[in-house]
């Protein structure tokens, strides 16, 4: 098997499922190594940022700034500055989590539903979605009509992860 061989055959996968994969591989390594405590921070900061981003633009002090994240990309920006800050927000708040470092099946498990997670919110922000346009079979896949199935499915792999 040559290096011709495994470049044809990622040659035939689209460009959205190794983005998908390589991240939910990145995040699956990641719980084998610390276990799956960030991969719940995440999975919790996100539908957070979601709601706090899209009520950023009405507040009454934050309002203007917001504001000067105009364009797409910089309000990609801001997604991912709310994003960090939430992600450290829901870690200080000190829930016990860690310890199941190792647990291949689990972290397997959390790494999928993380990368459900965040194709699926991918989705609902307009601003990400003009750094990375996901193809018409992804939106199809985790879009509209899946999406409750999606979030519904991953924060319960999540929660197994986390009692077993």
């Amino acid at each position: 098997m040559g290096l011709d061989t495994i470049t044809n055959f990622f040659s035939g996968i689209p460009t959205d499922w190794l983005i998908i994969g390589s991240f939910a591989l990145l995040s699956a390594l990641d719980a084998v190594r610390a276990g799956a405590r960030r991969v719940c921070l995440l999975a919790l900061a996100l539908p957070a940022t979601v709601i706090l981003v899209g009520s950023l633009p009405d507040t009454v002090f934050l309002g203007s700034i917001a504001a000067q994240f105009s364009t797409p990309v910089l309000g990609a920006v801001l997604f991912f500055i709310v994003l960090v800050m939430m992600y450290i927000i829901v870690g200080r708040i000190g829930l016990a989590w860690g310890g199941e470092a190792g647990q291949t099946i689990q972290a397997a498990l959390s790494g999928v539903a993380l990368a459900a997670l965040a194709v699926t919110f991918w989705l609902q922000v307009p601003e990400l979605d003009s750094i990375w346009h996901f193809g018409p079979q992804v939106q199809d896949i985790f879009g509209e009509g899946y999406r409750f199935f999606w979030l519904l499915g991953s924060y319960a792999a999540l929660a197994f992860v986390r009692n077993s």
